[in-house]
């Protein structure tokens, strides 16, 4: 019996980290191929920390390409993000799961001092707006820019093939562009990790559509173990 194919469209370190904590059964049921649909690409900007007193992180890419570690507190979303945080220096705490979880928590921390996410070019949730808003006021630093890429040849073949399909999808970014990608999804089942990723599939008909219980790594694991 031909294994289903896992496409793995996040960018390949992230890939490789998702595909090693699955557990080892479930990886053996299954082929894989790697066609990133973004590529990371550091924007190489000083981010001025004066008169910061408090960051947010809502990406382990924003950690990495940041500033380096300083004493004030680090507002994260996802624990990994914060474990990203946590091991490089910054006394980080996570805030949600989601940017509106984290708005949340911070609206009702109402920390009484200056804010600045430090984030990717693309970064849904409006979060600066959103704090300063209700008074907390928070500033922009993209370090890092989210390059679109095409499907690789060997996942295209793959999905032409009629061979089961599936696809995990982390962002409505990457969704977009994978339907922009590919029409024919009869044999494709689709992981999304939230509401709003599945959106972006919405003029789609995928054999299955399925969406993680919470936006995180491990509940798209359950997911995939779900399928298969």
């Amino acid at each position: 019996m031909t294994k289903p194919v896992l496409i793995m469209t996040r960018p390949t370190p992230s890939a490789e980290a998702f595909l090693q904590s699955l557990p080892p059964e479930v990886r053996a049921k299954l082929s894989v191929v790697i066609s990133p649909l973004l590529q990371i690409n550091p924007t190489d900007a000083l981010v001025d920390m004066a008169g910061v007193e408090g960051v947010i992180f809502t990406s382990a890419n924003g950690v990495a390409h940041g500033p380096k570690p300083q004493t004030c507190p680090a507002f994260c979303v996802g624990s990994k993000t914060t474990q990203a945080a946590l091991e490089i220096g910054w006394p980080a705490q996570t805030a949600g799961r989601d940017a509106d979880e984290l708005v949340e928590t911070l609206t009702a921390m109402r920390p009484n001092f200056p804010l600045l996410h430090i984030c990717g070019e693309h970064q849904r949730g409006d979060i600066a707006t959103r704090l300063t808003r209700v008074g907390l006021l928070t500033e922009t630093a993209i370090v890092y820019k989210q390059a679109l890429l095409p499907l690789s040849a060997l996942a295209k073949s793959m999905l032409a093939s009629g061979t089961r399909c599936i696809v995990p999808l982390f962002s409505p970014r990457t969704a977009e562009q994978f339907a922009a990608q590919w029409d024919d999804l009869r044999n494709v089942s689709i992981l999304a990790l939230s509401p709003a990723v599945a959106q972006a599939l919405a003029e789609k008909r995928p054999k299955q559509l399925l969406i993680a219980d919470n936006p995180t790594a491990a509940s798209m694991r359950l997911a995939l173990e779900t399928l298969i």
